[in-house]
């Protein structure tokens, strides 16, 4: 019996993630909701913005993505003036990712819309509700990264 509750939950939570997802992008009015930057992107710029200047390994380590596919991404941020390359002074093969200016501006206004959508949204909750929805999301994110994981 505990399985089939599992199994049904487990049912209703696939059918409802995609559409909270959805709902949540369809309010943003900036570069990702309006589908000019993918969510890998946004994901690498956000990591940038977080951790500072970056090569290109350690970003493809935090993204698990291979590297062939993180210099893909990189090289359309790079083409979109949301990044640059800057090479070490000292040993030029050794080159880190930044953001730009732009980039920068790009991850701000995205993260205001993104608080604003989760304001709006969660705003029609009780604080209680609120509350033990933190409660349970903090208890997956245990479950998903036992040793802890990089912000």
């Amino acid at each position: 019996m505990p399985h089939r509750k599992l199994a049904s939950f487990s049912e209703e939570l696939l059918k409802l993630m995609p559409l909270i997802l959805r709902g949540v992008f369809r309010s943003q009015k900036d570069e990702l909701g309006m589908g000019r930057i993918s969510i890998p992107q946004f994901l690498s710029l956000d990591l940038l913005d977080k951790g500072g200047p970056l090569m290109m390994k350690d970003i493809a380590r935090v993204m698990n993505v291979s590297l062939p596919a993180t210099t893909g991404l990189i090289n359309r941020l790079v083409t979109m003036k949301f990044v640059k390359r800057v090479y070490d002074e000292k040993d030029r093969r050794v080159i880190r990712i930044a953001l730009t200016l732009k980039g920068k501006e790009t991850v701000e206004k995205v993260r205001a819309q993104r608080r604003k959508a989760v304001e709006n949204i969660f705003g029609k909750l009780t604080e209680s509700e609120r509350k033990n929805y933190l409660e349970i999301l903090r208890k997956v994110v245990k479950v998903l990264y036992p040793k802890g994981y990089e912000k």
